[in-house]
């Protein structure tokens, strides 16, 4: 799915939050239902007036509702795919944005952490701000794109925690830079002054 490196481990993969999963699941109960509300109207219009069948009534409903259901699975499949590969996946040094579409539509970015400059969270709603999920912004240096992860479930949790990442990217490249800048000591004057003192004890000992 994604390209890291050896030495970058995955610390936090983010879902959307299950109410989203749960509003893909009532429109799949209503699809399954769809069927059974045809049949309910069947029996009550008179349907066998105006249409007639050569065949069996009966082969030619199940041929019908098999290939409903057929089509309902599919769509569950589609919408828990999208749920489950619709994703941000946090490790030590970037953050990765993967946004799944269908079953062979897949967008994802990158962009390192110590980059970030800002992170809003918007709630819209009773029911995020009840069940604690909303839409997550990431800004970017350098980048003209806003990074955009809706329906997040801890929005200001998965913040905090990247927030904090990020004080401690930014700790480490600031030490590394301190390290490279530091001055060196001169080993060859020193060493050079050593052995003179080493020599000068040893001829004073003979």
């Amino acid at each position: 799915m994604i390209e890291i490196d050896q030495n970058e481990r995955i610390i936090r993969v983010v879902h959307r939050h299950w109410f989203v999963l749960l509003g893909d699941i009532f429109v799949l109960i209503f699809a399954v239902a769809i069927p059974i509300l045809l049949l309910f109207l069947l029996n009550i219009l008179p349907v066998a007036r105006i249409l007639t069948f050569s065949g069996s009534p009966f082969a030619v409903g199940g041929f019908f509702v098999s290939a409903w259901l057929l089509i309902v699975w599919m769509l569950g499949w589609k919408m828990w795919t999208t749920y489950y590969l619709d994703v941000l996946i946090v490790t030590d040094k970037r953050i990765f944005d993967i946004n799944q579409q269908g079953f062979f539509h897949r967008e994802s970015g990158s962009f390192r952490i110590d980059r970030i400059q800002n992170i809003t969270v918007d709630q819209k709603g009773i029911i995020q701000t009840l069940l604690d999920f909303g839409t997550i912004h990431i800004e970017t240096a350098g980048e003209s794109e806003e990074f955009v992860a809706p329906y997040i479930a801890g929005p200001y949790t998965i913040k905090k925690f990247i927030n904090e990442l990020q004080d401690q990217a930014i700790e480490k490249s600031q030490l590394v830079h301190f390290e490279n800048d530091a001055p060196k000591p001169d080993i060859s004057s020193n060493t050079t002054e050593g052995l003179q003192t080493a020599a000068r004890a040893h001829s004073e000992g003979l």
